[in-house]
């Protein structure tokens, strides 16, 4: 618990100055954001905003986890780890969105499709280590049972539990 709460208190610092120093290397080389000229002209001030900040939110929480980790000495867990994949694969597919952006001076960065078979392709491989791949307990950080998905044999043994019963006020023997 405590390695958490120091990862969190970490990645917020890393997150605040890592910002502002990526704020100004981005916009010094030009790295900013484009925008269309068929747009709407309030979106014209937006022009050179400096993209890619997801980068250091990133980098941020996974140095910070990796510290708190060292300092208290503890193991990374496979749950974490596993949260770790899911944040930097997701986090790949937005860069790859932004660096499209950037590098091919298009306002529209990956295509929809592109994008989407990106997440589920992290979002599948995230799925499939969460339910194969079990602990130090032997325990998956994912189930296999699932409310609404339990095998028919199962539920036809489920009841509904009976209705209470009501009692009022009155019928109490210390309200006598």
């Amino acid at each position: 618990m405590r390695a958490i709460l120091l990862a969190g208190g970490l990645s917020l610092i890393f997150t605040l100055l890592g910002t502002r120093v990526a704020i100004r290397m981005l916009t010094t080389k030009g790295y900013g954001q484009l925008i269309r000229d068929d747009g709407p002209t309030t979106h014209h001030t937006k022009r050179g905003t400096p993209t890619m900040g997801g980068l250091v939110i990133i980098l941020s929480v996974v140095l910070a986890y990796f510290c708190a980790k060292l300092i208290t000495r503890d193991m990374p867990s496979w749950s974490a780890l596993l949260l770790l994949f899911l944040l930097v694969g997701l986090g790949t597919v937005g860069f790859l969105d932004d660096y499209i952006k950037i590098a091919m001076q298009r306002s529209l960065g990956l295509r929809s499709k592109a994008k989407m078979a990106g997440q589920v392709t992290v979002a599948v491989i995230f799925g499939a280590l969460a339910l194969t791949r079990p602990d130090d307990r032997g325990q998956t950080p994912a189930s296999r049972h699932i409310s609404g998905c339990a095998p028919t044999a199962h539920r036809s043994s489920m009841r509904p539990a009976a209705p209470a019963r009501m009692t009022t006020r009155a019928s109490t023997p210390s309200s006598r």
